[in-house]
């Protein structure tokens, strides 16, 4: 049995850190995971950031293209229709051009524009104007070249584009959009790929972006970010506290299971101590039953040893019958709990009467009673044969564990609110790994092969559930070579009750 729960126990154990190891091993991969995705994305949440800043930077400096080219003092537009394609062709030059500078004026034709008089129009001009911006310079300015349509253009695109630098608060504003819809809000810093970071929290860094319509590499722009490792622990926290709590289940699982295994083993363990002294304890009556029966059989005996053998018999039949009851007695108070009739009483007088009957047997022993009597009425609520039975199991577990020829201190009286009895007994002290196991049923203090002390676990198991059903507790203390037992009882102060006197044995 031992060596099947031990095998249990150990793959239960291998199951268990196997699943730890698998979650762990799960949660570390999803972190990497996680780390990954936040590289990635804030990088390409950064370069479309860059692209749409871009583009509203391009658009605007092609808006301001539209207003050079509508100044009429800078230049000179015409249109003239091509007579072989008969398709309007356009010519732009500068108005005050150098006058070293032989330049032809610049053409470009539109097939979808019919010139319908032989002067160009101000409709005319803002067709030419949107065209020649919208399609030939919108795709220089993508490609970041500054061509010299005209010497005067040349120089204005040029100059643009030397002066252009990122808007960085814009820019910012559409990353913190870019990344909001990539589900990372955490705050970050854009700042100059050659410029250190700045602020020592901020320790990651994106690949460095080039934001330039021109096309220069000298100024490029990185994101800088908090630890992703913090970031990423914050957004991953539902998810590591689920499976915490699932590692929380499964191990308090495996260690209640464990448990329950092992208090069955530690019952079964009992059962088989228990059926041990139940054998020897049965051995001595039923073996004397039968060597008297045999006596009254083959002998002719007198009536006078007729009468004492019969006694005999009539003795350890009685033995073997409160042993049954005490059995039964055991299992009822076990699965349904003692009945009991709660009537007002006094403890006082049943302890007088415990001592009464338990007389005969301190004489017997040689042990010297100290009784201290309660110095007024003990008034309680409960079954007085129950509490009797009670008295009775701690009295004469007090004479059975007691040194022989030893102390015996018995006291009643009142604390607090509760009617107190104590017990307590000279003698082998109960060791301190057996104190909370003394009411577990059919549990006895191990003595190795030692059967000299009579009983069956039961005893102390049903006196604790007789005070319990009572509302009261039962409590063991071992040391210094005494034991004491102490019934805690709740008072019924109502209850007006008669003085007992005290006795003194």
């Amino acid at each position: 049995m031992k060596r099947r729960i031990k095998l249990l126990v150990a793959l239960m154990a291998g199951c268990t850190l196997a699943l730890l190891g698998l979650q762990a091993y799960w949660n570390y991969q999803a972190y990497q995971q996680a780390l990954r995705s936040f590289r990635r994305d804030t990088n390409e949440a950064l370069a479309d950031a860059t692209r749409q800043e871009i583009q509203l930077r391009q658009e605007a400096l092609l808006q301001r293209c539209r207003m050079w080219l509508a100044d009429t003092n800078q230049f000179v537009i015409q249109a003239h229709v091509e007579k072989t394609e008969g398709y309007t062709v356009f010519s732009l030059a500068d108005k005050h051009p150098s006058p070293k500078e032989k330049r032809a004026p610049y053409t470009i034709g539109f097939r979808d524009f019919q010139l319908k008089t032989k002067y160009l129009d101000a409709a005319g001009r803002a067709f030419f104007i949107e065209h020649f911006t919208k399609s030939t310079v919108a795709n220089n300015v993508r490609e970041g070249l500054a061509y010299y349509y005209t010497r005067s253009l040349g120089d204005k695109l040029a100059a643009a584009f030397q002066a252009d630098t990122a808007h960085t608060r814009r820019l910012g504003r559409l990353y913190a959009l870019a990344l909001q819809q990539r589900d990372i809000p955490t705050p970050f810093q854009l700042v100059l790929a050659q410029q250190p970071k700045r602020g020592e929290e901020l320790v990651f860094a994106t690949n460095p972006v080039n934001a330039n319509v021109f096309g220069r590499k000298d100024v490029m722009l990185r994101a800088w970010f908090p630890d992703p490792h913090r970031v990423y622990l914050r957004r991953m926290q539902g998810v590591l506290l689920g499976s915490v709590g699932l590692i929380g289940i499964v191990v308090f699982c495996f260690a209640y299971t464990v448990q329950s295994l092992l208090s069955q083993e530690r019952l079964a363990a009992l059962k088989d101590d228990f059926v041990n002294n139940m054998t020897h304890e049965l051995k001595t009556p039923v073996a004397t039953i039968g060597v008297a029966a045999e006596a009254l059989e083959q002998f002719a005996l007198g009536p006078e040893d007729s009468a004492e053998y019969l006694g005999i018999i009539r003795q350890q039949a009685g033995r073997l019958g409160t042993l049954i009851d005490q059995i039964l007695q055991s299992a009822v108070a076990e699965q349904a709990g003692p009945p009991l009739v709660h009537r007002p009483l006094d403890l006082g007088p049943l302890l007088a009467e415990t001592l009464a009957q338990m007389q005969p047997r301190l004489t017997q022993a040689g042990s010297l009673l100290v009784y201290d009597a309660p110095s007024s009425p003990l008034p309680i609520v409960g079954d007085a044969t129950h509490l009797t039975n009670v008295l009775m199991t701690l009295f004469d577990n007090a004479l059975k564990h007691g040194r022989l020829g030893g102390e015996i201190q018995l006291w009643g009286g009142v604390r607090g609110s509760s009617a107190v009895v104590q017990f307590t007994n000279e003698g082998p002290v109960i060791p301190p790994q057996y104190l909370g196991r003394v009411f577990e049923k059919f549990f006895r203090v191990p003595t190795g092969n030692r059967h000299d002390v009579p009983g069956y676990g039961l005893g102390l198991h049903y006196a604790q559930a007789v005070v319990r059903h009572h509302g009261g507790t039962i409590a063991v203390r071992s040391q210094h070579e005494c034991t004491t037992f102490t019934i805690t009882i709740p008072l019924a102060p109502h209850v007006a009750l008669a003085p007992v006197a005290a006795l003194r044995g």
